[in-house]
């Protein structure tokens, strides 16, 4: 037996004590290499400014001795020279209308009504008698107080001392109004011609209306409130005016004066019209402006502005209203409402709605006259978060900042084409040493994702420019905090050889730049050198490319590459984002190659110091989710083309990367998903959940139908072409891989047991692959006869099952069907040239009017071809069926522009006789149609089905007149110019 030597020695030393020995201590594990050792700073930056010409108004501050603490309502009082600020911290101030005030007063303090309160003042108003009752109201979003276990609004009317200096008087406040909110809550208020407090408030909810309370008035939320506060009956702070529109709807609070609102953000009487304007903050996509009338329902939240958010609930009361201006996402995501301008100092406004948004900085204008919007124009774009516009005593207008200033609109003084400093050559930005080499400048650094964004078949290169020392916040909550100044870069290749990378060629660099608190987006599309790429205009552009491939017809294809118009990319570059879609943990927590040096992105950023220190209780605790957690430890998406991979983490990946930038909570898209990776499957609304946004024809359609791709909506839209494509933005390319990842992850997925029977396509596939032309002819067209048999048809020729024949006749049967449902699915196998040209959704009325139509072909587009739905509605010379208006002398006082007008925009002038209705039912069930005939007993309907309706008059509860008319829009979208020119031909023909 062997003894070990240092047992030995130990034993020595224990016998004689004279010799010591001791183990020697092992060698320490080595660590892993850096990816990246030092902090190199970004000095070559050229991405600043606009290369869009000026606005022609600027911000100018006037009383520039002055500065309050975020100030939320200017308003000017009676009376007086003097102007009052109302804080959000819930003091309120006066100084003098005097240019050069340099001293302001505080009047008033929330916490002199009580010590104990905790919230915010959100807006005020004088009464019309203040010069001699001296009261003030304000609205109050009390969020602690002693006492009070939630969140509540509450108006106040106080009265301030008629000696001077002017105060508070103390013991004087009085409650007229309170109601719960938890966000959301309103804030404006203010007294209209008529004497009656108006009063604006909120759906009280974080987001999409969580309690449903948008169209409820049994409640004081999503509504603005009319009330009487001169007259109040005994014991009651306020009384109802006996003409409020909803007094007779049982349980409705009495109130309510309009209902549908999500945000009211302030409210104004236009003095010479007495038109009262709202601003109103959207959630997902768009912004509004609202003319607020009697009675009227602002849609929400079946609606956002005009466009459908969730039609699934309940209508309330009143006559629906469209906004009468609304902004996308992309140019407005909070709106500020303002006043229309009745000064002198700017005869130009005379007339005009001023308003703004408080995150882009933008300022518009318009006039309204005749029920119409015209010159509406960008008047000024400034870096300033206006939170409420006010007005002196001449009623000019201030833009109020809450940051502290007051300013005015004046001219720019810049000459609409003044030149800008900002890069017009990807060369020129500072962000490559070599362009044509995409070698970064010193300080900008490569990265790469876990699951990238399917961009139509490029290859992308990815970088992050950072200025000087700037770091950058790190979370997990969907993405990162960057400063002003940073600038993300994607450089797309495509392969010109389709399967030979050394075939790829730059084809666009597209930078996202965080400038004065905004994320804007820019292109560059690259020469055909590659040497350099230019600036792409604001409106975008697309380019044809030929791409050479053995399977297509001639071994070459054309390729359409869209370069998107900058308002389109913040379409997917969104709030619920963190507007930067790859630069967060999940995507980021992966290993790249720094240059023979693989480490994880995160712990080599972290090690040169590029994210902020992290805050911790205790210098040995690390937080949860920080930059020092081990990767292993932090979230992780999964290369959805990595076969090797688990099925589910892949499809899930996918969804994250390419969808839940709009389908989570607050994002773009309104169909109630959740997608981001992180969500447990039972909370992401789509395995077998009803689609909300069209079932394609497909039946029992689900979004996710388990065990059964061809009835999964989602997979369909991943499958087409055309309208309902999805994603919606970025691609007009079918991502391949992804389908067949789809169909194998959902076929895969236990099947519900509410699940239809199997049905024939397996029999008819093999029916499909017989050598008798009849049998297969029959085969195919009654597989093609459905969608969800076209589902499977297109899964057998993706996955090899038909060939030859087989595979050639599906083609060619689904990419001409006259079914667009199935059309859209084999369209992608002709070439692009070949493809339908179809109007789509944007339709330019010139392109109609310039071709030259034919009136027979029209003819038959009207009564024969499949699709086609006029004759369904309109009469002519007796074909057809009574729906809409007769169409046999529709020229006789129409040209063609009116006619196509018409057709385009169906609810712009509605005939008395064709104004559909609205019935809801005391049970909540609602009806529209035409109405049909109207008794003392009875209320007859038709439908767009020209099904009749009976109502019994006794079991109605609303029956209002809508100005949304049955004919649907988009009637044109899947026609070409041509069928449409014909069509209108034709009709201006019938005179």
């Amino acid at each position: 037996m062997r003894t070990c030597a240092s047992t030995c020695l130990l034993i020595l030393c224990a016998l004689n004590g004279e010799l010591v020995a001791e183990d020697k201590p092992a060698e320490p594990t080595p660590q892993k290499p850096f990816g990246l050792t030092e902090r190199i700073p970004w000095t070559t930056s050229r991405v600043k400014g606009n290369p869009e010409p000026p606005p022609p108004y600027k911000l100018q501050r006037e009383f520039p001795n002055l500065k309050f603490n975020q100030p939320i309502a200017m308003v000017p009082e009676p009376g007086t020279n003097r102007i009052f600020v109302f804080e959000v911290g819930g003091q309120m101030l006066l100084f003098e209308d005097d240019p050069d005030a340099s001293d302001s007063a505080t009047i008033f303090d929330m916490k002199w009504i009580d010590s104990t309160i905790r919230g915010s003042g959100w807006g005020m108003t004088f009464h019309p008698d203040y010069k001699e009752n001296g009261f003030v109201f304000i609205f109050l979003n009390i969020t602690k107080r002693s006492g009070q276990e939630k969140e509540h609004n509450h108006v106040y009317r106080i009265q301030v001392s008629k000696e001077e200096p002017r105060r508070f008087v103390e013991g004087s406040e009085k409650l007229i109004i309170k109601w719960p909110s938890a966000g959301h809550g309103g804030g404006p208020l203010v007294f209209g011609p008529d004497g009656y407090l108006y009063i604006g408030t909120g759906d009280g909810t974080g987001g999409s209306d969580r309690d449903n309370t948008g169209q409820d008035l049994t409640d004081l939320k999503g509504s603005i409130l009319r009330i009487d506060v001169d007259n109040p009956p005994e014991g009651k702070a306020y009384g109802i005016p006996p003409d409020n529109p909803f007094l007779h709807i049982k349980d409705a609070r009495p109130e309510a004066w309009t209902n549908g609102h999500r945000q009211v953000w302030r409210l104004a009487f236009d003095k010479e019209t007495g038109n009262l304007w709202a601003g109103e903050v959207g959630q997902d996509l768009w912004e509004m402006i609202h003319l607020i009338r009697k009675g009227g329902n602002y849609g929400w939240s079946l609606y956002e502005g005009s466009h459908p958010f969730m039609l699934e609930r309940k209508l309330g009361p009143g006559r629906l209203y469209k906004p009468i201006v609304e902004h996308p996402h992309s140019e407005s995501r909070s709106i500020t409402g303002g006043y229309v301008y009745r000064g002198k100092k700017r005869p130009e406004f005379y007339g005009k709605y001023i308003y703004c948004d408080y995150e882009t900085g933008i300022v518009w204008g318009f006039r309204y006259e005749n029920e119409q919007v015209h010159e509406h124009q960008q008047l000024s774009d400034s870096t300033y978060k206006v939170a409420t516009f006010g007005h002196d005593h001449q009623r000019e207008l201030y833009l109020v900042a809450l940051s502290g200033e007051i300013f005015s609109l004046v001219p720019s003084g810049a000459p609409s084409t003044s030149p800008s400093d900002f890069p017009r050559k990807l060369s020129e930005t500072g962000l490559f040493t070599d362009v044509q080499q995409q070698q970064p400048a010193p300080g900008v650094i490569p990265y790469s994702v876990n699951a990238p964004v399917w961009t139509d078949g490029a290859f992308i290169e990815r970088y992050l420019g950072l200025p000087g020392e700037q770091k950058i916040k790190f979370g997990n909550n969907r993405g990162w905090d960057f400063q002003d100044g940073a600038v993300t870069v994607q450089t797309l290749f495509l392969e010109f050889e389709k399967g030979q990378p050394a075939s790829r060629r730059p084809i666009e660099t597209r930078l996202l730049t965080r400038q004065e608190g905004e994320w804007l987006a820019y292109s560059y599309m690259w020469n055909d050198e590659g040497t350099d790429a230019d600036l792409v205009g604001k409106d975008g552009m697309d380019r044809k490319y030929q791409i050479q491939d053995p399977s297509a017809p001639g071994g070459v294809r054309q390729q359409t590459w869209r370069y998107a118009a900058r308002t389109e990319c913040m379409g997917c570059h969104s709030r619920a984002a963190k507007w930067v879609l790859g630069l967060n943990t999940a995507q980021m927590n992966r290993d790249h190659d720094y240059g023979g040096v693989v480490d994880n992105q995160i712990r080599s950023w972290h090690h040169i110091g590029l994210f902020e220190d992290v805050p911790r209780k205790k210098p040995e605790e690390i937080p949860k989710n920080s930059p020092e957690t081990p990767p292993s430890e932090l979230p992780q998406l999964t290369n959805p083309y990595d076969e090797a991979a688990e099925l589910t983490a892949r499809a899930r990946s996918y969804l994250h990367a390419n969808c839940s930038h709009c389908h989570v909570s607050d994002g773009g898209g309104n169909a109630k998903m959740e997608l981001e990776f992180k969500t447990a499957d039972e909370k992401t609304d789509i395995f077998n959940v009803t689609p909300y946004h069209g079932k394609f024809n497909i039946a029992n359609a689900k979004l996710i139908a388990t065990g059964d791709p061809d009835r999964s909506v989602i997979l369909y839209r991943l499958s087409k072409l055309g309208h309902g494509r999805m994603p919606i933005l970025g691609s007009t390319v079918v991502d391949e891989r992804a389908l067949k990842l789809f169909r194998h992850w959902i076929q895969g997925l236990p099947g519900a047991e509410d699940a239809p029977p199997v049905t024939d396509s397996k029999k008819l596939l093999q029916a499909v692959q017989s050598d008798d032309d009849a049998e297969r002819s029959r085969a195919t067209n009654e597989l093609l006869g459905t969608v969800e048999g076209a589902m499977a048809a297109l899964s057998a020729v993706d996955d090899g099952v038909l060939s030859g024949n087989a595979k050639a006749d599906v083609i060619a049967a689904g990419s001409t069907n006259g079914n667009a449902l199935v059309r859209d699915l084999f369209e992608r196998f002709l070439p692009e040239e070949k493809r339908t040209k179809r109007l789509g959704t944007t339709i330019r009325p010139e392109q109609i009017l310039a071709l030259q139509g034919d009136a027979t072909r029209g003819r038959q587009l009207f009564f024969k071809a499949d699709g086609v739905q006029c004759r369904n509605c309109h009469i002519i010379k007796g074909k057809g069926r009574e729906l809409g208006p007769e169409l046999t002398h529709v020229a006789k006082d129409k040209d063609k522009m009116k006619i196509l007008e018409n057709i385009l925009e169906p609810s712009k002038e509605i005939h008395k006789e064709y104004v559909s209705y609205l019935a809801e039912t005391k049970r909540g069930k609602v009806h529209t149609g035409l109405l049909i005939e109207k008794t003392d007993t009875e209320v007859v309907l038709k439908d767009n089905q020209h099904q009749l309706i009976r109502l019994a008059r006794s079991d109605i509860e609303v029956l209002e007149p809508q100005d949304k008319s049955l004919m649907p829009d988009l009637l044109l979208r899947d026609m070409t110019a041509t069928q449409a020119a014909d069509l209108l031909e034709f009709l201006s023909q019938l005179k």
